[in-house]
C-alpha cells in the first residue's frame, strides 16, 4: 500500500488527436488533428523533477485517404506531427520511472484495429531514430497499472532513469490501409498522458527491454508461412510476456550471411539452416510464493505439492534488489525476492555480500533456447538434432572457449561486454520460476489443469525440443512433436514457440552447482574437474573456475531461487557429498510425470546442459 501512495499522475496531456474518417462520393476520406490544454505540467519531490512539454504546433490534416505503415512512419510535415518533451531531474541513486500512454476518448467510432500510432524518442530533438512503439493498433491495458494509467488506456512507452535527462517526442496516428471505407464518417480520438514514480519499476507490467548483444538478431515467428523472420525492437512487436512472448533472438555463424540478415528489413525470413544458437530473454525479477504452494490461475487446479500454483512475479530494473524471503501468507503478496541469478560476481549469492561494488547487477539474462547441440568445438543450440552428452567439465570448457572472446566474434557475431557460460543452477531457477507464472505456460489460458505443466521431452535419442503427446506419456514422439508443433510447443516453458524447451525430459541437463566439503574442498567426482573423490581421494582435472561461474551448496541443500525449496513433484536429492553436482529436469527414460524443478544429486559424468550469455555494460 505504501508503494501505491508513491505513484504519481506527472501530467494528463494536453494533446487531443482528433482522427475523423469522411467518405463523400468515390471513397474520399479526410481526418483532423487537434490539440488543447496547457503548455506545461509538472511533479517535483525533494529528490526529482519531472516536466511535459507540449509542441507549439496546431496539427491539421485534410483530405487524407488510408495510408500503409511505409508511408505513415514518413511524414514528416510539421502538420503531421505532434512533438513534446519530457524532462527529467534526478540522480544516480534517485531514480525515476516513466510511463506516456493514450487514452481512447469514449466518442470513438473506429475501431481499434482501424488507427495505427508510432511513437518516436529522439535524445536531441533532431534525430528520432528510437522507435519506441513501432505502428501499432490501439492495444489497451486490461488492468490498471502501478503508475496509474488505467484500464483501457495503451502503454506507448516506459522507462527508468537516474540521471538528468530529456526526452524528444514525436507522435504520429493514421487509418491503417485495411480500413474499409463506408458511407459513414467515423472519428478515432486519443488524448496522451504521461506518470511517473519514484524508484525503479515495482510491478509485473514493465519487463526491461532486452539488451542485444553484437551482431544478436531479434526475431518472432511466421506462424502463416511457419518459419522465423527478423523482428524490430519494440516493446509489444517483439516481445509481450502479458501474453507469453518471451523475446527471442539469433546468432549467424557465417559473417556473409550475418551481414545480410543484420542489413535485412523488418520481416525478413530467416533461413533456419543459417541458425546456430537461439536465445530466450528472461528480464530481471522478483518473486514471491503464496500460501506454501502459490496462488491459483483461472483454469488451473487447485494448488498442492503435485500441482503446484503461480509465483507472484514483478519486473523489476537492475537497481532494485529485493532481499524478502519469497513467500508470504495471505491475499496480499510480499516478501518479494531478487535471485541472485540476476547478479554478476563472486559473493552474489550470499545475501549478505550481495552489494558488493565488484558484483554487476544485470537487466535480464539470455538463455539457451534448447539443450546445447553441434559438438564441444562448435556449440550450437537448435531444435529437432542431437543434444550434446558430457561430463561437466567438458560442457562447460566448451561453452567458455567456444563462445566467449575471439570465438565468440567469428563463429556468433558477438562483441563488447558480455559473458557466456554453462548455466548455474540459480539461473536454471529463473526461468523455471517464470514459467510458473502468469507469464509462463502456467498463466497460457490455452491450457488448463495439469495440461499447465511443461510437458516433457520423451525422446530418449536425445533429440532438441520434442514434445510428449500429453503430460504423462510415455511413448516416445522423436520425429512428429517437434518443438513448431501444437505438441512440441506444450513442451515449452511458455505453452508456445517462444519459451524455453528440453527443461523436463530429454537428456538429464547438468548444471554449475556443486556441492562442497565441510572440509572446505570442494568436491569433484566423475566430472574432470580436479577435487576430492566420493572415498575421500583426489583426482586431477580442469581447475575449478571462478566463483561467479557455480552456485556453491554446503549442509542446507538450496540457495534461494534456485526452484528447489519450495515445491516438487519427485524425490528432491541437491548436492551431496557423494553426488556433488546439481542435475534439471529429469531424462526422457523416466514414465512419470516430470517438471522442470525436478533437481538430483549427480555424479557429473553424463549429460546435456545449456549456456547463459550476460550482457555485462
Amino acid at each position: 500500500m505504501e508503494e501505491k501512495k508513491k505513484n504519481k499522475e506527472i501530467i494528463t496531456v494536453g494533446l487531443v488527436l482528433l482522427l475523423v474518417v469522411m467518405i463523400v462520393g468515390v471513397s474520399y476520406a479526410a481526418f483532423t488533428f487537434s490539440k488543447t490544454g496547457v503548455t506545461e505540467n509538472a511533479i517535483t519531490t525533494s529528490a526529482v523533477t519531472m516536466i511535459y512539454t507540449e509542441g507549439d504546433n496546431q496539427i491539421t490534416i485534410n483530405n487524407a485517404i488510408p495510408i500503409t505503415e511505409e508511408v505513415g512512419k514518413t511524414l514528416s510535415d510539421e502538420n503531421y506531427v505532434f512533438d513534446f518533451t519530457i524532462d527529467i531531474k534526478t540522480g544516480p541513486k534517485m531514480p525515476i520511472s516513466y510511463e506516456v500512454t493514450a487514452v481512447k476518448d469514449a466518442s470513438s467510432t473506429m475501431g481499434n484495429e482501424d488507427v495505427r500510432l508510432y511513437l518516436q524518442k529522439s535524445l536531441d530533438g533532431t534525430n528520432y531514430n528510437d522507435e519506441v512503439l513501432e505502428p501499432s493498433p490501439y492495444t489497451p491495458l486490461d488492468v490498471d497499472d502501478e503508475f496509474g494509467a488505467k484500464a483501457g488506456e495503451m502503454v506507448m512507452d516506459v522507462g527508468t532513469v537516474s540521471e538528468k535527462v530529456t526526452y524528444y517526442y514525436r507522435l504520429r496516428m493514421w487509418v491503417d490501409s485495411s480500413y474499409e471505407l463506408s458511407s459513414e464518417a467515423k472519428s478515432f480520438t486519443v488524448k496522451v498522458n504521461a506518470y511517473g514514480k519514484e524508484g525503479g519499476y515495482t510491478s509485473s507490467g514493465a519487463p526491461n527491454p532486452p539488451e542485444l548483444v553484437g551482431d544478436m538478431i531479434p526475431v518472432i515467428y511466421d506462424d502463416a508461412n511457419n518459419t522465423w523472420v527478423k523482428s524490430s525492437t519494440s516493446k509489444g512487436k517483439w516481445y509481450n510476456y502479458d501474453k507469453q512472448m518471451w523475446a527471442n533472438a539469433i546468432t549467424i555463424k557465417d559473417s556473409t550471411i550475418r551481414e545480410t540478415y543484420k542489413n535485412a528489413a523488418v520481416g525478413t525470413p530467416i533461413n533456419i539452416e543459417d541458425i546456430n544458437t537461439f536465445m530466450v530473454w528472461i528480464p530481471r525479477y522478483s518473486y514471491t510464493l503464496g500460501n506454501t504452494y502459490g496462488y491459483q490461475i483461472e483454469g488451473a487446479e487447485t494448488p498442492t505439492r503435485e500441482t503446484p500454483g503461480a509465483f507472484d512475479i514483478k519486473f523489476v530494473d537492475k537497481n532494485t534488489i529485493d532481499m524478502g524471503s519469497g513467500q508470504y501468507t495471505g491475499d496480499t503478496p510480499d516478501n518479494y525476492f531478487t535471485s541472485s541469478s540476476f547478479c554478476w560476481g563472486d559473493t552474489c549469492d550470499d545475501e549478505a555480500t550481495r552489494k558488493d561494488p565488484e558484483n554487476i547487477e544485470l537487466s535480464g539474462i539470455w538463455v539457451a533456447k534448447f539443450e546445447i547441440t553441434g559438438t564441444t568445438n562448435d556449440i550450437s543450440s537448435i531444435p529437432s538434432v542431437t543434444s550434446i552428452n558430457g561430463k561437466v567439465s567438458d560442457l562447460f570448457t566448451s561453452i567458455q572457449n567456444g563462445i566467449n572472446g575471439e570465438n565468440g566474434l567469428t563463429f556468433y557475431g558477438l562483441s563488447g561486454n558480455y559473458d557466456t557460460h554453462m548455466i548455474k543452477n540459480t539461473e536454471w531457477g529463473a526461468m523455471t520460476i517464470l514459467s510458473q507464472s502468469r507469464y509462463g505456460k502456467y498463466g497460457n489460458s490455452k491450457y488448463n489443469g495439469i495440461e499447465k505443466k511443461v510437458v516433457y521431452n520423451n525422446c530418449i535419442d536425445g533429440i532438441t525440443g520434442i514434445g510428449a503427446d500429453t503430460v504423462s506419456a510415455s511413448s516416445e514422439t522423436c520425429k512428429t512433436n517437434t518443438y513448431e508443433t501444437q505438441k512440441g510447443q506444450a513442451a515449452s516453458t511458455t505453452g508456445n514457440i517462444y519459451g524455453l524447451y528440453d527443461t523436463s525430459g530429454g537428456r538429464e541437463d547438468h548444471v554449475m552447482g556443486n556441492y562442497e566439503h565441510y572440509s572446505g574442498r570442494k568436491d569433484s567426482y566423475n566430472s574432470g574437474f580436479s577435487g576430492l573423490n566420493a572415498d575421500g581421494s583426489t583426482t586431477t582435472g580442469v581447475a575449478f573456475p571462478s566463483r561467479r561461474y557455480y552456485n556453491l551448496y554446503k549442509d542446507k541443500g538450496y540457495i534461494k531461487g534456485d526452484a528447489i525449496l519450495y515445491f516438487y513433484t519427485g524425490s528432491m536429492t541437491p548436492p551431496s557429498f557423494s553426488n556433488p553436482w546439481a542435475a534439471r529436469g529429469g531424462n526422457a527414460y523416466r514414465t512419470s510425470v516430470l517438471s522442470p524443478f525436478e533437481i538430483v544429486s549427480a555424479a557429473g559424468f553424463s549429460g546435456s546442459t545449456r549456456f547463459v550469455l550476460i550482457p555485462t555494460k
